[in-house]
């Protein structure tokens, strides 16, 4: 197998977690399982750099279907989004400190 069907099938194995991310990114609000989620997935992504370059395509693609939003709408909703992200680790680390 080459490099480019190497690249190409691990591009396609990854698939499934892109496209749930779409739909998480597409949402107006976020319950917890789905921030909790979104968390499992950016941080898979942090040590994948494959999957970090296809989320930031999503990204970019979620922008131009929600034209209305301005690149500062863009930066306060992935900042609320890092918050609500931060605020579920810290209440797990806390809820494993009182265990």
């Amino acid at each position: 197998m080459s490099d480019s069907d190497d690249w190409l099938y691990l591009a396609k194995s990854y698939e499934p977690i892109v496209y749930e991310y779409c739909q998480l990114a597409l949402r107006p609000t976020l319950d917890q399982l789905a921030t909790q989620r979104l968390g499992e997935i950016l941080r898979q992504a942090v040590h994948e750099p494959l999957l970090s370059l296809l989320l930031d395509q999503v990204d970019g693609l979620v922008a131009q279907w929600q034209p209305s939003l301005t690149k500062q709408d863009c930066q306060q909703q992935q900042a609320r989004l890092r918050g609500a992200v931060d605020r579920y680790w810290v209440n797990i680390l806390l809820s494993q400190l009182i265990v």
